[in-house]
C-alpha cells in the first residue's frame, strides 16, 4: 500500500491534497492533546453536524470542520481508540459511510468516496488494534476529566436557567451562552428582560448587565456589555412613545440623558443620542409592561422605590 505523505501531517487519502491537509492541520493544531499526533487525513463528508474531513491520530478519530469559528466547534464528532468496538464502512443503500460502533452507541462520521475505503479501513483498524498511545494517554485522561467537569457545569447552568424569570422574547441558546460567559458558579441572574434585536437586560444579585446588539451597541463588533453595580445605580427610568421606549440606568458615570426621551435627535454624538448610550436599552412597551413588577423589585434592591 502506497499513499501520499505530507511532512508533519501524516498519510493522505487519495482524495486529500497536500495543500488541503496543510489547512486542516493548522485548523486542528490547537485542539490536539499533548503527545497526540495525526497519522492520517481522510475526506469524509456530513452535513449535520458538519464534517468535512476525518483525522486519525494515535488516540482518537476526529471529525472536523475547518469553517468553524477558531476555537469553537472545530471538532464536531470524536471517538477515542479505547471506545471503539468495531467499524462499518457501508451505510444505507450501499453508500460508503464511516460508522464507528462504540460503548456509547454508533457514531456516524459521514460519507466518503469509494476510492478511500482501503485507506480508511487500514488506519481505523490499526488504531482500534493499537489502542491509545502511551505518549498521549495521560493527556487523554485529563481531557476526559475536564470534559466531565464541563458537562456537569453545563447541567447546573441549564438547571439554573429554569429558575430565571424571563420577560419579553423567549431566550435563545446563543443568548443563554452569552450570559453564561459573564456568570460564575453560583452566580446567575434572577431576572432577564429580552428585548430581542435590541439586546437584553440581566439582573444579578449585585449588578445589572445591559447587553446591547446591532447598531445601538455603538461597537464595531455589534455587541456591547455594560456592567453596572447596584450600589452605583442612582435611578431607573423608562420613557416611551406609543409602541416602544428606552429603559435607562443612571449612575454617577452615566447621568440622565440630555434629550429626556428616547427619540434619535439631530445631533449624532452618542452623548446626545439616548439609545446609543451604554446604560440605555430600547424596550418595546409590551415587554416593559410584562416586566414592570420585576423592574420595581430591582428599584427596591437599589434602595429607590420609585415608580415609572
Amino acid at each position: 500500500m502506497t499513499w501520499a505523505y505530507a511532512p508533519d501531517m501524516g498519510k493522505l487519502s487519495p482524495m486529500v491534497s497536500a495543500l488541503g491537509a496543510a489547512q486542516w492541520h493548522r485548523c486542528l493544531e490547537p485542539h490536539v492533546l499533548e503527545g497526540e499526533t495525526i497519522t492520517a487525513f481522510v475526506a469524509v463528508r456530513r452535513l449535520k453536524p458538519t464534517v468535512e474531513g476525518v483525522a486519525i491520530t494515535n488516540a482518537r478519530i476526529l471529525g472536523f470542520s475547518s469553517a468553524a469559528v477558531s476555537g469553537s466547534g472545530v471538532i464536531t464528532i470524536q471517538v477515542a481508540a479505547d471506545e471503539i468496538l468495531g467499524a462499518e464502512f457501508v451505510g444505507p443503500r450501499q453508500v460508503p459511510t464511516l460508522t464507528l460502533r462504540t460503548v456509547n452507541g454508533p457514531r456516524v462520521f459521514g460519507q466518503f468516496h469509494r476510492d478511500e475505503k482501503e485507506f480508511l479501513t487500514y488506519f481505523v483498524e490499526s488504531l482500534h488494534c493499537a489502542g491509545v498511545g502511551a505518549d498521549v494517554a495521560p493527556a487523554l485522561t485529563r481531557w476526559r476529566r475536564q470534559r466531565t467537569e464541563a458537562a456537569e457545569r453545563t447541567r447546573r447552568r441549564r438547571a439554573q436557567r429554569g429558575r430565571v424569570a424571563v420577560y419579553g422574547e423567549p431566550m435563545t441558546e446563543v443568548q443563554w451562552e452569552a450570559i453564561d460567559e459573564h456568570a460564575g458558579d453560583g452566580d446567575y441572574p434572577w431576572m432577564v428582560l429580552n428585548a430581542g434585536r435590541h439586546g437584553l437586560l440581566a439582573a444579578f444579585g449585585d449588578r445589572v448587565e445591559v447587553r446591547k446588539t446591532g447598531w445601538e451597541s455603538g461597537a464595531a463588533a455589534g455587541v456591547h456589555v455594560e456592567v453596572l453595580a447596584l450600589t452605583d445605580i442612582t435611578g431607573i427610568e423608562y420613557r416611551c412613545g406609543a409602541l416602544t421606549g428606552c429603559l435607562e440606568f443612571m449612575t454617577t458615570d452615566h447621568p440622565a440623558s440630555v434629550t429626556g426621551d428616547f427619540w434619535p435627535c439631530s445631533v449624532q454624538d452618542s452623548g446626545h443620542h439616548s439609545v446609543m448610550r451604554p446604560n440605555v436599552i430600547r424596550v418595546p412597551k409590551p415587554y416593559y409592561a410584562g416586566a414592570r413588577a420585576a423592574i420595581e423589585a430591582l428599584r427596591e434592591q437599589v434602595g429607590m422605590g420609585l415608580s415609572a
